[in-house]
């Protein structure tokens, strides 16, 4: 990797497992409900063992995080072993041992008899199988999480999905779920986790189970493959120019990593192998501006560099190597052929390797990002992430504009619209009208969450109309719904002020603090004061920052238009030579 960097630590039975993630940019929102989610999704699906009954894993964040947000320092990450309670005699760290029961018989398929032999540890195999135990991925998961955190604060989602188990076909999301597969891949994978074996239905989920049954029946394990997809991610990650700087073989490497992962394939893969060029290549096109493709044979992934499509992988698990009804081994004290030994495992852990895939790749992703735009903090990520997102098109589409009330939204958003010689929109006045009642009145009438619903539908319309200037409600950007939309449909300027300058406007605007149903409780200034603290994650995530300080709503949207312009790549420059 070569921004990000981790480190993991920790035996199977041992106290607990650590991991260092180094790189990560300060002020990245971080809590311990990101983590422990993916770790919660790793333990489930059907054919687990019993120690998916002893753990229930849970980080301890050690270091890089206060206040809930990264430091820039490094991230530290310890998860206990329960089952350590069992094993603090035979897998003490003092001085001690020999253990009473060594093992000696090697699990044809692990790392046993190979590590054994390598670290010269054959009087007693357990030295290599708690460390080459799949346990160890746990803490990847944890690691995982951080990047899969950071890439959801960018727009990229990953997420996962079981293809089939034992030659049993599950279902393609490409052509079973296109909306959520192209769109958002982290809903496509909390939709398969609603099902035993993490397919995308109870009926294929069925027909699944009956396979890992059969397994069961005969004492013995089964592999299958898993499909990892991105979405959201913006063209010109990684390389083609050095072997080593490719995404494709990067990401490749990272699933690789994986226990029991023996195969991986990029978008249609082998299938490739048997189709004409013509049949196999992915046309381009523009729609709406933006440079497309028509198919996604090559899974995102072009020359090594991602090309705005989503990204598909394919990982092939093969059956666990502990088998009930065991192989033939040798024993390496006599050296007799007997029966293989038999740990405590799985019957099929396909589901899970789905979590641990996401992990992996959300990894490698984030080290590329890095990789190719730098920065220490979130705040010097933005505007480069944003060109590279908007690389693709010809002009950026809707500009929306977000931030606390009392910043101009509206009026700013007024005379950008002239600038731009664009359409205004202002939220709350559609919702308004459409509801033939003021923000006051639906706020008393319905509440906040059915109030927050309108809005996320309102906006959903407007982001099917032609490009348009959109002064957003201080609420509607605080759900990653409402950003999916609108990085999809186009830029987003965050406007801003101290706050004493946005309770002066407010309380100078045409019906002062009365017309503001959120600052209704308690005293004004605390209220929006912990408003702006709340949301202050949210507002961050804006490709562009302006404080109205001082500037009139002209001089606001004139500087509006520099800071967009700053975005521009060679596509719009091109629009505009036409």
């Amino acid at each position: 990797m070569k921004r990000l960097r981790y480190l993991t630590a920790g035996e199977s039975h041992g106290p607990g497992l650590l991991g260092i993630l180094e790189g990560l940019p300060a002020h990245l929102p971080i809590e311990a409900a990101d983590i422990n989610r993916d770790l919660a999704r790793r333990q489930q699906g059907y054919g687990r063992g019993g120690r998916m009954r002893i753990e229930q894993d849970a980080v301890e964040v050690l270091a890089g995080i206060r206040f809930g947000l990264t430091l820039g320092s490094p991230l530290a990450l310890l998860i206990r072993n329960k089952d350590w309670a069992n094993w603090t005699e035979r897998m003490a760290i003092g001085p001690g041992g020999p253990d009473p029961r060594p093992v000696v018989i090697p699990r044809p398929g692990h790392a046993d008899l190979s590590g054994g032999l390598k670290y010269a540890h054959t009087a007693d195999l357990r030295n290599v199988l708690e460390r080459a135990s799949a346990r160890e991925t746990a803490v990847r998961v944890g690691l995982g999480g951080l990047a899969k955190a950071f890439l959801r604060d960018l727009g990229i989602e990953v997420g996962s999905y079981v293809r089939s188990i034992g030659g049993v076909e599950a279902e393609n999301a490409a052509e079973s779920d296109p909306l959520l597969f192209r769109q958002d891949a982290e809903a496509l994978a909390l939709k398969a986790d609603l099902t035993q074996t993490r397919t995308l239905s109870a009926e294929s989920s069925g027909r699944l189970e009956a396979k890992i049954q059969a397994a069961m029946k005969r004492r013995d394990t089964i592999g299958g493959v898993v499909e990892v997809v991105v979405t959201h991610v913006p063209n010109g990650l990684g390389s083609y120019v050095h072997f080593d700087r490719k995404l494709d073989g990067r990401l490749a490497e990272a699933l690789m990593s994986v226990p029991a992962i023996k195969a991986v394939e990029v978008g249609d893969g082998f299938a490739g192998g048997v189709r004409f060029g013509s049949e196999q290549h992915d046309p381009i096109g523009l729609e709406r501006g933006r440079v497309c493709r028509s198919s996604n044979h090559a899974g995102g992934l072009e020359g090594g560099v991602s090309n705005s499509e989503p990204i598909v992988l394919r990982a092939v698990m093969k059956p666990i190597a502990t088998v009930s009804a065991a192989l033939g081994s040798v024993n390496l004290g006599t050296l007799e052929r007997v029966p293989a030994h038999v740990e405590r495992s799985d019957t099929c852990a396909v589901p899970a390797a789905g979590v641990v895939a996401e992990a992996v790749v959300a990894l490698a992703l984030a080290d590329a990002v890095l990789e190719a735009l730098g920065g220490d903090t979130m705040t010097s990520l933005r505007l480069p992430f944003a060109r590279l997102r908007l690389s693709t098109r010809s002009q950026a589409g809707h500009c929306f504009l977000v931030g606390p009330m009392g910043v101009g939204k509206s009026t700013v958003g007024r005379a950008l619209a002239l600038e731009l010689a664009l359409p205004f929109v202002d939220l709350d006045g559609e919702i308004e009208r459409g509801a033939g009642r003021s923000v006051t009145e639906l706020f008393q009438a319905e509440g906040e969450e059915k109030f927050r619903a309108l809005e996320a539908q309102r906006l959903e319309e407007i982001v099917a109309r032609p490009p348009c200037v959109v002064a957003m409600g201080g609420g509607a950007a605080l759900r990653d719904s409402a950003w999916r939309h609108m990085r999809e449909a186009g830029v987003v300027a965050r406007l801003d002020a101290a706050l004493p300058v946005l309770l002066e406007r407010l309380k100078g605007s045409e019906h002062g603090l009365s017309s503001r149903p959120l600052l209704a409780e308690g005293a004004p200034d605390e209220r929006l004061a912990q408003l702006l603290h709340e949301r202050e994650r949210w507002y961050a995530r804006a490709d562009v920052t302006l404080d109205t300080e001082g500037l009139s709503a002209e001089g606001a949207a004139g500087a509006l238009v520099g800071l967009l312009r700053t975005l521009q790549g060679p596509l719009a420059r091109a629009g505009r030579t036409r």
